[in-house]
């Protein structure tokens, strides 16, 4: 799917017969829905360096970007379990290179997976098929969430019956926003973070209690007993 199909996805999600939600607005928000997505389920991607010379320094992969995290380093190439080594990325004021805990044999194969942000333009797409759906509902999820701030605000400033249509708006595109939202969630396997918390709040502020003792009911010392 590219990008114009997104954008169509989600003009059709979200209606607004007001032209509020312009382009701009709309690749905003799919734009933020993809870093989302790129942060709960990262872009994979699995790239073989050749090692300069012997020693722990060599390059980074070609795909490699400011945004990118080494996830494994597997050296030798093929044994199973794979042979796994320690290495991490670094930055030097002439770009970026690998720094492996042990040393490596000059011109030696080195895979590198790593992990970096989801593509999504007119050219590229790497969201995969059965979470494209998804993606969409997280960007008509915030534009609706615009939309309900927006009448939302403009109740103070409408009289009548127009108020209780703008309010109406705001609660209908609130409500719709939260069902895009759970939507997203459920789409790629997922528990919402917002629920989470709200768990584990309820879960603090349950603290059990016990009823103290009844000044009364306690036992008195009596002479000679």
């Amino acid at each position: 799917m590219a990008l114009e199909d997104f954008q169509e996805l989600i003009k059709d999600m979200v209606s607004d017969q007001d032209d509020v939600v312009t382009a701009e607005v709309r690749d905003r928000a799919l734009d933020e829905a993809r870093m989302c997505y790129s942060a709960d389920a990262p872009r994979l991607e699995l790239e073989d360096v050749v090692w300069p010379e012997t020693g722990v320094f060599g390059p980074v992969p070609d795909g490699w970007t400011d945004s990118s995290v080494i996830q494994s380093v597997e050296f030798p190439v093929g044994r199973r379990p794979a042979s796994l080594v320690f290495a991490d990325a670094y930055r030097t004021v002439t770009g970026w290179g690998l720094e492996s805990e042990q040393a490596l044999p000059a011109n030696a194969l080195v895979r590198v997976c790593y992990q970096l942000p989801h593509a999504l333009d007119a050219t590229a797409d790497s969201i995969p098929r059965r979470h494209r759906l998804a993606v969409a509902s997280f960007a008509a999820y915030l534009l609706c969430q615009q939309l309900a701030t927006r009448f939302a605000g403009d109740r103070e400033t409408t009289l009548g019956s127009d108020m209780s249509r703008t309010e109406s708006r705001s609660r209908n595109y609130a409500a719709r926003a939260k069902d895009y939202r759970a939507a997203y969630f459920a789409g790629i396997g997922q528990l919402d973070p917002a629920l989470q918390d709200a768990v584990a709040g309820s879960a603090a502020s349950a603290v059990v209690s016990w009823p103290k003792r009844n000044p009364r009911h306690r036992l008195v010392s009596r002479g000679g007993l």
